[in-house]
């Protein structure tokens, strides 16, 4: 016969699933624990037991011969509803134990029972702590509290257990794997709800607080946003700390906007409620995500959050929701890169077109630039603005780098055998330079193919970056002294300075696109352009002009004094065998 007990399963069963201890072995600890009961009781008999929706399982036990009964068969159904400890003396004179098979088994029927509950801090009784004899008996109250304390002891066990992987060790809010099966769990309600990610500070500023203050102040500072998310919802909301200073909540859409102002107020006001004896500067971004119930994948859900999030971030905005069209653009993103991983594994897909750079006043090609092109399966020609800065933020440009130089140095070796003499040039990242093998490798590279440091032109990308780097200057400083002629790429795209002249060892400047393509109609970019050829002159550079792309900008360059140019006025890209025919040794290009 069934149960009559069951309205309250559902929470119960979660509680357990939660948990994570319906397996079938034996806890040797929670052992230890009902033989220790046993012995403060003065009792022969002492077990831990679960209540599922058919069976009891006995985790735990002292002299009893059953791992599960059926849940209809179990003493113990009757505490999970007992307010406190449940106490029968006489098993046989109780009308709920009377009728069952434990208690009318031939050799040794159980005649006493006393069983605390196993509750969880929401208040969920899954099972139970008890005690047996077998034959009638009395209990104190101070036997009761007895049982009460050792069944709050093994409660706090199980949870803690439990809480090992699932609640964040320096805030102790519910981390990453909670929200997820947070998520997966949720039945019934509201049929959509919304996931908010909040992120409240830099992680390399975190770090770099930690290296001045000490790791304990950043904790600490991580609890105190914590708690002061919890009092901004007045304790109503579930927080979730998914990786440092970046926090989560879920919540019914329609509460969903009220949600979002609360927590554009606490960005605004959780600075000052930091009781931290330094200034911190906290930089606060939202973002959030629809989903319908139940959610089906959970981690899908976090990651439009995510992507939401790190919009907001990208563009500096304290609140974005999620938008396809960038998480798409994301995930092409992730795509070129691993499709890139390929390409260079299988030497397939990439190749390098060769434009050439002119000689102002007489005309003739002085050089040619390597550029990186990529014929993609599914994408077609994707630009190498798209891949090329994907990989400088992955150690995959270091193979890529190193895949140009060799295709460059072979095409080298062909157009030396031509009798075609020019020098190449290839561009490289910061990154690269702090490699400390870089420049080694690279004399290797040359040597192989018969050439000297002469023939290969050194374009140094990234400038900003190069001085924050004193790996990457003395690399440079290394090249340099190996006899390349080094570039620096893109004077005068924005973040260029005159610091960079003074610390960067180069011969050549090339001027961006951006300030040469204006000249025909930008009388202020002329003046501009004119003052910087000179002082570069002054400071005895060599100017290249990139981006000429008609023939009065070319002859403006050549009133002020540039000393070569690169554009499709004069060449687009090409491929080796065109730029063969072009500069071959009886080719003269007039400007």
């Amino acid at each position: 016969m069934s149960s009559p007990l069951r309205q309250d399963d559902q929470p119960r069963l979660r509680a357990l699933k939660d948990l994570q201890i319906l397996d079938a072995s034996q806890d040797e600890i929670l052992n230890k624990i009902t033989a220790l009961t046993c012995k403060m009781l003065d009792m022969p008999t002492c077990l831990v037991t679960l209540i599922t929706d058919e069976k009891q399982c006995i985790k735990a036990k002292t002299n009893f011969p059953l791992d599960e009964t059926s849940r209809d068969d179990a003493f113990c159904q009757h505490t999970l509803h007992h307010n406190g400890v449940l106490v029968c003396a006489d098993t046989w004179l109780d009308e709920r134990f009377c009728h069952l098979p434990l208690a009318r088994q031939p050799e040794q029927p159980l005649r006493f029972y006393a069983g605390a509950p196993l509750t969880t801090d929401e208040g969920v009784a899954i099972g139970s702590l008890c005690v047996i004899d077998y034959q009638p008996r009395t209990f104190t109250a101070e036997q009761c509290r007895t049982l009460q304390e050792m069944a709050a002891v093994v409660m706090a066990l199980l949870q803690s257990r439990s809480a090992v992987g699932l609640v964040d060790a320096v805030t102790g809010l519910p981390n990453r794997q909670r929200l997820i099966a947070d998520l997966h769990e949720i039945q019934g309600g509201p049929p959509d709800c919304v996931l908010v990610l909040i992120d409240c500070i830099d992680i390399t500023y975190a770090y770099e607080m930690g290296r001045s203050l000490g790791m304990p102040m950043v904790e600490r500072m991580l609890c105190e946003i914590g708690d002061a998310l919890h009092r901004a919802f007045c304790g109503l909301e579930k927080i979730y700390c998914v990786a440092t200073g970046r926090f989560a909540l879920w919540v019914p859409q329609a509460r969903s906007e009220s949600v979002l102002q609360t927590l554009m107020q606490c960005a605004e006001s959780l600075p000052g409620e930091l009781s931290l004896p330094v200034p911190i500067r906290l930089e606060i971004h939202i973002g959030y995500t629809g989903f319908g119930v139940p959610v089906e994948a959970p981690q899908q859900v976090l990651r439009k959050a995510l992507s939401a999030l790190h919009d907001a971030i990208d563009q500096d905005v304290p609140l974005m929701p999620y938008r396809q069209e960038s998480d798409e653009t994301q995930k092409r993103a992730f795509r070129l890169l691993s499709d890139l991983v390929e390409c260079l594994d299988r030497d397939t897909g990439l190749y390098l077109m060769y434009q050439p750079k002119f000689d102002v006043k007489g005309g003739h090609a002085v050089g040619a630039e390597a550029l990186l092109r990529w014929q993609h399966p599914v994408f077609g020609a994707v630009s190498p603005a798209q891949f090329v800065p994907l990989a400088e933020n992955t150690t995959l440009i270091r193979p890529l780098t190193q895949w140009v130089i060799a295709q460059a140095t072979r095409q080298l070796r062909q157009w030396r055998n031509q009798g075609i003499m020019l020098p190449v040039a290839v561009n490289v990242a910061v990154s690269n330079f702090a490699e400390p093998d870089f420049v080694d490798r690279l004399l290797a590279q040359l040597e192989e193919q018969g050439l000297t440091p002469a023939d290969l032109e050194i374009e140094c990308l990234e400038t900003q970056k190069i001085l924050g780097s004193p790996a990457a200057l003395a690399c440079l400083r290394r090249l340099r002294e190996a006899g390349f002629v080094l570039a620096l790429d893109d004077f005068g795209n924005g973040h260029s300075n005159l610091t960079y002249l003074k610390k960067i060892p180069v011969e050549v400047i090339k001027l961006d696109q951006s300030l040469i393509r204006p000249l025909q109609y930008d009388a202020d970019c002329r003046i501009i352009v004119e003052q910087i050829i000179g002082m570069l002159h002054m400071l005895k550079y060599v100017v290249v002009a990139e981006g000429v792309e008609d023939a009065a900008t070319l002859a403006w360059l050549h009133r002020a004094g540039c000393d070569r140019v690169q554009g499709f006025h004069l060449a687009r890209p090409m491929l080796p065998e065109a730029l063969s025919a072009l500069l071959g040794p009886d080719a003269m290009h007039e400007a």
